[in-house]
């Protein structure tokens, strides 16, 4: 360490360092050559990561189009008031990918890193650091997929994931694994006569080793389908209803996020929204429903709640380009516009991630801005 440390143990200064925001340790980097080594370390980010890893932590990427040619992203604060602009951290694209343009979607987060797909291509991004990756190009049809990414802790390997449905007895899925850089297609037994993607949200949730989809299933409605990305098996998990509901007077909207390590879903059903957890996973008899609330009935059809926060608050967003904070009794606290040309549900919610700062970098082959 430098001089000016006075002596202070190196345990006793990586401890300190270990607690600041990663915006902070950045600039740390330019203190001494010493520091810039240690922050740098893959270990360092590690334990930085576990230890900061909470949802306090998270804030939403949002990727937002102001001109044709000039894609934004912003970082929005959970903890602050939604109506403040000082909740909104601009954020540069700090590498420009061929052709990014209005189309570009964000496809999943995990670990810091934001899953991004530009027509044909995809990108893994940090947007704290500035790491990035071109992912090549999947042989399969990029339409009428679910898109998932992944982390496997045992193989130290980020994975991507593209399940296509179609009316057959397998279903196509294609992995992408980071560390053997190739696409690997497998056929996965669905058991399902049919899996069609919904008007719901094609990005899957990481949870439990297992990346999971709402689709319909011509035979039992909507389900919750689950990919383990460690035994390559696909699973079902039923949703919970309420007795004697049908299809024709099922749900307006389904949502999945996690509350307390737990898979959450929120559902939207005559101007009401309901919230369950999953108390012990994939047992359905576990389905807790722990809040019910009435919206506003212009919200029915387009309202997803997106994240809820260690307080209770609930985070979602609207057709209308809005993001909207509720409380733990569903109260609606306030609510902010995201900007004027977002003028469709699909947009608003491809376009919206939860996402956890981080000095994690990629174990292989990626560039630095």
């Amino acid at each position: 360490m430098a001089k000016k440390s006075d002596g202070l143990p190196l345990e006793l200064i990586i401890e300190i360092l270990l607690r600041l925001p990663v915006k902070t340790l950045l600039r740390c980097k330019c203190v001494c050559k010493s520091w810039l080594s240690l922050i740098s370390d893959p270990k360092f980010a590690t334990s930085h990561f576990q230890l900061a890893a909470s949802p306090t932590t998270h804030g939403l990427v949002f990727l937002k189009t102001y001109s044709p040619n000039d894609p934004k992203a912003l970082i929005v604060d959970f903890d602050a008031s939604l109506t403040d602009d000082s909740s909104y951290a601009p954020l540069t694209h700090h590498f420009r990918p061929p052709r990014i343009c209005p189309g570009t979607e964000i496809r999943g987060s995990c670990r810091g890193f934001i899953f991004l797909h530009t027509y044909s291509d995809f990108y893994l991004w940090n947007p704290s650091t500035g790491v990035h990756k071109k992912i090549p190009a999947s042989k399969l049809r990029l339409y009428n997929h679910l898109y998932g990414f992944a982390y496997d802790h045992s193989t130290d390997d980020y994975l991507i994931v593209l399940l296509s449905c179609k009316a057959a007895p397998y279903t196509n899925l294609e992995i992408f694994s980071l560390r053997a850089n190739k696409w690997k297609q497998i056929e996965v037994d669905s058991h399902f006569t049919y899996l069609s993607t919904t008007t719901y949200d094609d990005v899957g949730l990481f949870l439990n080793d297992a990346i999971h989809w709402v689709v319909f299933n011509f035979e039992i409605r909507e389900v919750i389908i689950a990919f383990d990305i460690k035994e390559r098996k696909m699973s079902e998990i039923a949703l919970p209803y309420d007795d004697g509901a049908s299809n024709d007077d099922g749900p307006d909207n389904y949502g999945l996020s996690v509350l307390g390590g737990l898979i959450c879903a929120s559902i939207v059903e005559k101007r009401t929204v309901k919230i369950y957890v999953m108390q012990n996973y994939a047992v359905h008899s576990s389905w807790t429903k722990i809040l019910e609330f009435s919206v506003d009935p212009v919200m029915l059809h387009s309202l997803s709640i997106k994240f809820i926060t260690k307080s209770g608050d609930m985070i979602g967003t609207d057709g209308r380009g809005r993001l909207m904070k509720f409380n733990d009794k569903g109260q609606l606290l306030e609510h902010h516009s995201c900007g004027k040309g977002i003028d469709t549900e699909r947009f608003i919610r491809s376009q919206m991630v939860v996402y956890t700062d981080s000095l994690l970098s990629l174990p292989c082959g990626a560039e630095e801005a």
